[in-house]
């Protein structure tokens, strides 16, 4: 697959963004927690620095349907490694007070869908749709990948310099993600769209709800990734309070997520998941929900290592799954903006619901977890109680009408 132009660049590229984003999201907890000393203002901040890209996804998808992809991509990059420059920089200085990181956090999420989903928008042009699951599944394990390593390498950093110097460090992840996409000549892929750029993001928020399949990701996924990123708020929490152990463990704690879904990852792009996405999503909300009620009861990391493994074994075929549907469900010339939308729903409550988890690690770390458990618990409801056939792609991929 790698011959296929670009595909190589863009793979270590996005490799490289995921790293940057899994340090980030691991080092920004134990920054908070060494400097501040709050759960709570932990969730603050995480909301922060996700909720206006979340905001902004209909506007950027608009942009990345228009072409130049690579250029937006890279501008985000260099947007993220200045915005986190300027923490780990400021703090260093000792002129960092929590307003000026909320409103750095701020700033620094605006661009972050340009990258999330331009490369999401780009595999299914550059790759022929027989190899769709096979490269979702490279996708998933690249993003895994990240999720071992990431974690792992903000736990040492902060280990070795500090929280305060390994901030730059994310910085300089996040620079070469830029560097990797100097020299990518992909295909055009623009829609040459006339519309002003407010119009064709209301459109893109009109297509992803009137398409079935898309609007049922939305409230599926988008609970489940409320519950499974309070993971990076949670777990490092429960390590250094509960089990009273390191950043190092931190780190190795939630790569093991990353370890167990990588296979079971590659093995769901192997067997396909065309026909089986409803069971597959269903299943997985259910497994990871028991899974995060069982944690709540960790006192050791025996029980914290075998639920963090379920977790990434089941998450793994879900996420194959449903990139794959919705490449299946989406037309090509709106891949841009219904990615941009459908994606970020997908992380819409996340923001939310960290800023809740910081709230109830003030008070109980078992019942911030069984929190999260019921969450991910109830987001396989709605895959679970549908016929079959609703998960089908829809045929006819016009623009809904608006009003």
């Amino acid at each position: 697959m790698f011959r296929i132009r670009g595909l190589g660049q863009l793979t270590i590229s996005t490799l490289f963004s995921r790293i940057g984003t899994q340090m980030f999201a691991v080092l920004i907890v134990l920054f908070v927690l060494s400097v501040y000393h709050s759960p709570a203002f932990s969730g603050i901040v995480i909301l922060c620095s996700q909720l206006p890209g979340i905001l902004f996804s209909p506007i950027a998808g608009a942009l990345l349907d228009r072409g130049a992809k690579v250029p937006l991509m890279a501008l985000d990059y260099g947007i993220e490694a200045t915005a986190i420059g300027l923490i780990g920089g400021l703090s260093m200085a000792g002129d960092l007070s929590r307003t000026m990181l909320l409103v750095i956090a701020l700033l620094g999420s605006f661009t972050q869908p340009l990258s999330r989903v331009g490369a999401r928008t780009l595999y299914p042009i550059i790759v022929p749709k027989p190899l769709w699951d096979r490269t979702n599944a490279l996708d998933s394990g690249s993003q895994l990948t990240a999720t071992v390593l990431g974690p792992v390498a903000a736990g040492v950093a902060v280990a070795a310099v500090g929280a305060r110097s390994a901030m730059v460090i994310v910085a300089a992840v996040f620079f070469l993600a830029s560097v990797a996409l100097v020299g990518v000549r992909l295909p055009a892929s623009g829609t040459g769209s006339d519309q002003p750029l407010l119009r064709d993001a209301r459109d893109a928020v009109a297509y992803v709800f009137s398409n079935r399949v898309l609007r049922m990701l939305a409230g599926s996924l988008t609970l489940y990734s409320a519950a499974q990123n309070g993971v990076l708020i949670a777990v490092p929490y429960l390590v250094l309070h509960r089990i009273h152990g390191t950043s190092t463990a931190v780190g190795l704690v939630i790569a093991v997520f990353g370890i167990a879904g990588f296979a079971g990852g590659l093995a769901a792009g192997r067997m396909g998941t065309a026909g089986r996405e409803k069971r597959i999503i269903a299943r997985s909300c259910f497994i990871s929900g028991a899974a995060f009620v069982v944690m709540s009861t960790a006192h050791g990391y025996l029980l914290l290592v075998a639920t963090m493994a379920i977790i990434g074994i089941a998450t793994a075929p879900m996420t194959v799954a449903m990139f794959s549907l919705r490449q299946r469900a989406t037309d090509p010339a709106w891949y841009g903006r219904a990615f941009a939308v459908s994606m970020n729903l997908n992380y819409g409550l996340t923001p939310a619901t960290a800023a809740v988890i910081g709230a109830i690690l003030s008070h109980s770390i078992s019942e911030a977890f069984i929190f999260m458990g019921v969450v991910a618990a109830v987001a396989g409801i709605w895959p679970a109680i549908l016929p079959a056939a609703y998960y089908r792609p829809v045929t006819d991929h016009s623009l809904p009408a608006t009003t």
